[in-house]
């Protein structure tokens, strides 16, 4: 298998902590520089996104929750489910709040902080709906635990890339404060770390904001 995965996208760090979890031995490579508007890229996934799994058949598979889900179907042997079928509503339904309500809202934000002009109210409106979505994940996590109490899931590799985004947030828009009152929240920083899978993601995360960023004072100079 061969996975097409940027080191700072949340969207493939799901995958890869899905992968390094279950041990699975799968090629991860970087799109063409040119992917966005590559027609080799395009003949691979239509959808011309990241990620993008390709099997050794040459099936395609694309969009990061399908290749989570086809993987713990495919390679159930290191199971990222709970047992049970409400442990498993339970984690579905962390990693809803945390795609629908954390990392949408979230994502705007630095384009709203990186603006020569911002607009200060809809800055505000916007926080408030990144607030109230962590409100809805604070109430659902256990401070120093995986999502999921005592086993790790995919709702953890949901939750990795969502939280080390925070921290880029709080650094970038320079809001140090923002995590205050999600104090679960904020711990799960250090839960992601000291696992070996998705501290693995957490470091290649930490490597591609710091390429982005080397480029990025570049591109301003």
């Amino acid at each position: 298998m061969k996975l097409y995965s940027l080191p700072l996208s949340p969207y493939a760090a799901r995958v890869r902590g899905s992968i390094y979890a279950k041990g699975l031995a799968v090629e991860i490579v970087a799109p063409p520089a040119d992917w966005r508007t590559s027609p080799e890229y395009r003949a691979i996934n239509p959808l011309v996104r990241i990620p993008v799994l390709l099997l050794d058949d040459g099936t395609v598979i694309a969009e990061s929750s399908v290749i989570v889900e086809y993987l713990e179907d495919a390679h159930p042997r290191v199971s990222l489910r709970p047992d049970t079928a409400e442990g498993l509503a339970r984690v579905r339904l962390i990693t809803q709040v945390a795609d629908l309500y954390v990392m949408q809202p979230m994502m705007p934000l630095f384009y709203m902080f990186d603006g020569k002009q911002k607009d200060e109210a809809a800055i505000a409106t916007q926080i408030g709906k990144l607030k109230e979505g962590l409100n809805h994940l604070e109430a659902m996590l256990l401070k120093g635990e995986y999502a999921f109490p005592g086993q790790l899931t995919s709702a953890d590799v949901w939750l990795t890339p969502v939280r080390f985004s925070l921290d880029g947030l709080m650094s970038f828009a320079k809001l140090p404060r923002l995590l205050d009152d999600h104090q679960a929240v904020a711990a799960y920083a250090e839960t992601a770390k000291k696992d070996a899978a998705l501290g693995r993601v957490w470091d290649e995360m930490t490597e591609g904001l710091a390429e982005m960023m080397a480029a990025r004072a570049i591109r301003a100079a």
